[in-house]
């Protein structure tokens, strides 16, 4: 049973809005009271974990933290993984999405493949949500949002650097994984996500990339969002070899000095 996707992004002053965001090693979430944010939880694995273990995370998160899915207005889920593929979208077609997956990621035979449209890039996003976890919502709530975090981060930054005349490279990074987003002349270059485990294999898809689009560390201007990211041991190495580091919030927002940082998760953002 696969709920029927929708758009509806509007929160009232009355709405009370669950975002999920799911990852292979945890989980996170946003809940809105109206307008205002009202609370922000983070849950980790200790490896990577499979989908049950997931639906059993949240269901353990929900429960500590007194959230009643039956009171809420609107839900949306996230799927954060690396389990997609970009496809033109003159070139989509439904029938063969497992086929566009299946040469860059391992898939089994049962797995539902989902797809997102990006009109304003002219792509299709392609990937493998959690069957089981868009069951229990379904069960739960009956109508829901879902889509893969790509997408999202996609369209808010292909809307934020339309207008700029350099280089935009975006980086958005995650609990052990990271998104890398380029775009030269207003065109996508590159979307790739990246898992890691030492800030050395970090840097190392970073300035493997810039290799390959020839763009000189030295001279890159590089957007970052990230949890906290200015205090890791990430910060420490990469503003070793990139010129010009910008942190932004999860609204494209430049972060300064003075500012506190707070877990910022593009996907969640409104």
């Amino acid at each position: 049973m696969t709920p029927q996707k929708t758009i509806n992004n509007s929160i009232t002053n009355t709405t009370k809005k669950l975002s999920v965001q799911f990852a292979l090693n945890g989980l996170s979430f946003l809940s809105h009271d109206g307008k205002e944010a009202s609370l922000f939880k983070q849950k980790n694995l200790d490896q990577k974990g499979t989908p049950e273990e997931l639906l059993h995370l949240l269901q353990q998160s929900l429960e500590e933290n007194n959230i009643e899915l039956s009171s809420l207005d609107e839900v949306e889920i996230h799927y954060a993984s690396v389990l997609y593929t970009l496809v033109p979208k003159s070139l989509f077609d439904e029938k063969r999405s497992s086929d566009y997956l299946k040469f860059n990621s391992k898939i089994l035979a049962t797995d539902f493949i989902a797809h997102d449209t990006i009109n304003t890039l002219d792509l299709v996003v392609v990937y493998v949500p959690f069957i089981n976890i868009n069951n229990y919502f379904f069960e739960a709530v009956g109508s829901f949002s879902y889509f893969h975090h790509i997408s999202k981060l996609l369209e808010q930054s292909a809307y934020v650097f339309k207008n700029e005349n350099e280089d935009a490279i975006l980086i958005n990074v995650r609990e052990a994984q990271f998104d890398l987003v380029i775009y030269k002349e207003h065109k996508l270059q590159i979307c790739n996500s990246y898992t890691f485990k030492t800030s050395e294999d970090f840097l190392y898809y970073i300035l493997f990339t810039f290799e390959q689009l020839k763009i000189k560390p030295e001279d890159a201007r590089v957007q970052i969002i990230g949890h906290k990211f200015k205090d890791s041991s990430l910060y420490l190495l990469t503003e070793k070899y990139i010129g010009n580091i910008i942190l932004l919030d999860g609204n494209f927002k430049e972060l300064t000095e003075s500012e506190v940082y707070h877990p910022t998760q593009i996907v969640l953002s409104n």
